[in-house]
């Protein structure tokens, strides 16, 4: 159990990979863009090593001023991740990914996990992400969320701190009323680690804990996350 003083008003969370597939997502909208290239073999090969680079293409692309919106950062990062790998970025294959990034489910654990959190708590999404973009995996989830708060409404993506701070703005809250649960390190732990949230970190994928970072506690999903805080 985490004792927390004082109690928390509202469990804010990252979406992607904490709450939502978004690693199978983002792999099988690769997997789909490298088909129509290559044999089904080597697009199968490929699609992991294109996913990661999309994936860190979006966050290089976030960290660089001026802001601009997340479909957009998508398909810069996307231009680079295909043209690295040789190819050419289409705009069917822009189509596929933003369709696929659409409309994430969850991650099996997290609606019986959030619904039992919503009996103590409000609950607030944190994302990178635009309003448009992430409002098919919120319906997906299943589960009511009280707010959901994007890099598009502070026009900055984590881990700004203008982010986190618009959201407790806009939820009247301070970062002391609050618990933060992420998966993402870099955009998660280190701003928390900075401002002085506390945090939960999720470990889906059994990466080694940057030491710079600590969070306040650490679970590999969301099953124990009501009992940690004291859910009955």
């Amino acid at each position: 159990m985490l004792r927390l003083q004082p109690v928390p008003k509202v469990i804010t969370f990252d979406c992607y990979g904490t709450l939502v597939r978004w690693h199978d997502a983002v792999r099988s909208a690769a997997h789909a863009i490298l088909a129509g290239r290559l044999t089904e073999p080597d697009a199968q090969a490929q699609s992991v090593a294109l996913a990661d680079r999309l994936r860190s293409a979006a966050v290089e692309r976030q960290q660089r001023p001026p802001y601009c919106d997340y479909k957009s950062v998508l398909r810069s990062a996307l231009a680079v991740a295909l043209a690295e790998a040789g190819h050419t970025a289409k705009p069917k294959d822009e189509d596929m990914l933003l369709s696929t990034l659409g409309r994430i489910d969850p991650h099996p654990d997290v609606p019986t996990a959030l619904g039992r959190l919503r009996a103590r708590y409000r609950l607030a999404i944190i994302s990178n992400t635009d309003d448009d973009l992430i409002a098919g995996t919120i319906a997906a989830i299943g589960v009511p969320i009280d707010f959901v708060i994007t890099a598009e409404q502070a026009r900055a993506y984590k881990p700004d701190h203008r982010l986190f701070l618009h959201a407790y703005a806009t939820l009247g809250v301070t970062k002391e009323e609050t618990v933060h649960v992420g998966m993402g390190q870099f955009t998660d732990l280190k701003v928390c680690h900075e401002l002085g949230i506390r945090s939960v970190w999720i470990d889906r994928i059994g990466e080694p804990l940057n030491p710079d970072w600590p969070p306040h506690a650490e679970l590999n999903d969301l099953e124990g996350l009501p009992d940690m805080l004291s859910v009955s």
